[in-house]
């Protein structure tokens, strides 16, 4: 005869898997935070234990009914097993920005993190724990003994929890409140609270009906006139990116061979992010909102730079190397590359970011009307830094060629992803020596400015989107670099020696809607001249000598 298992019996075995078991994660971080040396620590940690066990064992009791327990927790085990690999594999946390990335990846990207070590992670300690809890006969009581019996736990668990607690409620409050990552590592309640959020956010976004028209009054300046050369602009959208790995801002590898060739570039070595990943900072550069007042729901209801500038007389195009732009292109023309296959490149499902510049040049000498380039790149985006670039700028070795960082040491990791850097800067020096040559029938210029940055292994942290707050400089350091041929620089005043000394303010993706307003001559009441790298450069016989400094401070 087989024997049934109570539903008190089932949900304590339950709990303490999920918490010995799938909080593995939280547990290594609570130990190094605590570094638990005295008895009174170790105590400590046996009493977060007991009270978060008690916590999981009354939440499952309470499901423990027929029609629940079985579908609701096996799908509570798959799910926290998932996020338990990622949090092991990667170092990271989960919170509203990690489950959006999720719902809004690509499936090229989405599939650059499967393996067969998450598969068996999940069918490990996810599917195999749902299915034996399908399996496994329980002895279901009538509905008036079971409220009593779960009082009875209830009554016995609660203070036995309390009472194991209650010594350290100083130790306990202090901890997580200064330790705020500690929350975001502790499944299933991080993902189940950042999925209530990301739900609030889409149902935000999802009630606008109608989008507020900004600059209304964006006007092209007297300057401007009708005879004037062409002008093209663009404006690179890099992809995780990190200003110290650049050769540019110090970095002890040479990762911009090809930049540090263009003796006008004005490189700006401290430029910080708006956010941490890409459906943040996009939409955040181009809003205009700043990355104090920034919310995705506020950009999403109102327009953004590229509609002021289309509205102002100029073609605006942007063309996606990614996945996707997150609303910002809506309203103008879209060029998606992303996966196209192109003879003169490559092969492949996935296309490298040299595509955006292909018909760059015919572009330039049929140019008729001034236009704005977007260009969204690929850039470095992980954990498969070896399919971002062409094997032949494989420079730096061995690589890791995993999207299981485990499988490889930290130096391949690096290496793999300085060699996205290395190409990047390839694909940059292509479009300035482009827009270089093609200076001599369009006045061209361009700027280049990175989502957010990346995180390669420093405390075992990996990848990016952390919390803001949280978040590593590596994260939100960013490169940001701008180069404007002579016959632009002769239209707009803009002194080269200026730029190059002032670009080593302080800067950030806040600076770039006014920056392009500015370079461009569109004139509107929403432009700030704070925030426009170039604005002090501008009109060497008010500014003066090369060497001014304005809007912000050196380091």
């Amino acid at each position: 005869m087989t024997t049934r298992r109570t539903p008190e019996a089932v949900s304590f075995v339950l709990a303490l898997f999920f918490v010995a078991v799938l909080n593995i994660p939280f547990w290594r971080l609570f130990y190094r935070v605590l570094a638990p040396q005295s008895a009174y620590e170790w105590g400590f940690m046996a009493a977060v234990f007991l009270g978060l066990l008690a916590a999981t064992y009354m939440i499952i009791l309470l499901l423990a009914v027929r029609p629940l327990l079985r579908p609701v927790v096996g799908l509570l085990l798959v799910v926290t097993a998932a996020a338990s690999y990622f949090m092991l594999e990667y170092g990271t946390v989960i919170d509203v920005n990690m489950v959006r990335n999720v719902f809004e990846t690509d499936p090229a990207e989405a599939g650059d993190l499967m393996s067969g070590k998450l598969l068996a992670y999940v069918a490990s300690f996810g599917v195999l724990p749902a299915l034996l809890l399908w399996l496994v006969p329980i002895d279901w009581p009538r509905v008036r003994d079971d409220f009593r019996r779960k009082t009875a736990s209830a009554a016995i668990v609660l203070p036995l929890a309390a009472a194991a607690l209650f010594p350290f409620i100083p130790a306990l409050t202090s901890t997580f409140r200064e330790n705020v990552v500690l929350r975001l590592t502790l499944t299933p309640s991080n993902y189940i609270s950042a999925l209530q959020k990301y739900a609030k956010l889409k149902f935000k976004v999802a009630q606008v009906t109608a989008v507020e028209a900004i600059g209304t009054d964006a006007v092209r300046s007297p300057a401007s006139e009708p005879d004037a050369r062409p002008m093209l602009f663009v404006i690179v959208v890099g992809e995780t990116a990190r200003a110290d790995h650049f050769a540019l801002n110090g970095y002890g590898r040479p990762t911009n061979p090809e930049l540090s060739k263009v003796a006008d570039l004005v490189n700006f070595p401290n430029a910080s992010s708006c956010g941490t990943d890409t459906a943040q900072s996009v939409p955040c550069m181009f809003s205009g909102l700043g990355r104090e007042n920034f919310s995705n729901a506020d950009a999403a209801r109102r327009q953004n730079l590229l509609d002021v500038l289309a509205r102002a007389g100029f073609d605006v195009i942007w063309r996606e190397n990614q996945a996707g732009c997150k609303g910002v292109c809506e309203r103008i023309k879209t060029e998606v590359l992303t996966g196209l296959k192109h003879p003169t490149f490559y092969a492949y499902t996935e296309n490298h970011d040299e595509i955006l510049i292909d018909g760059l040049e015919a572009r330039i000498r049929n140019l008729k009307k001034d236009t704005v380039i977007v260009m969204h790149m690929m850039g470095s985006h992980g954990p498969a830094y070896w399919k971002r670039y062409p094997a032949r700028f494989e420079t730096f070795k061995p690589v890791c060629h995993e999207s299981q960082f485990s499988r490889c040491s930290r130096d391949e990791i690096i290496n793999a992803y300085d060699n996205t850097i290395l190409y990047s800067d390839y694909v940059l020096g292509r479009l300035i020596g482009i827009l270089r040559a093609g200076a001599d029938t369009a006045d061209t210029g361009m700027i280049y400015m990175s989502d957010h940055g990346e995180s390669l292994g420093e405390n075992n942290i990996y990848l990016h989107g952390m919390p803001y707050a949280l978040a590593p400089q590596a994260q939100t350091h960013v490169p940001m670099v701008a180069w404007l041929s002579e016959p632009l620089r002769k239209r707009t005043s803009s002194d080269n020696g200026c730029l190059q000394y002032n670009g080593k303010i302080n800067r950030s993706h806040d600076n770039l809607f006014h920056s392009v307003l500015g370079i461009l001559d569109v004139k509107t009441n929403i432009y700030d001249s704070s925030l426009d790298l170039f604005a002090p450069c501008r009109n060497a016989k008010v500014f003066g000598q090369q060497g001014v400094v304005a809007h912000g401070s050196l380091q």
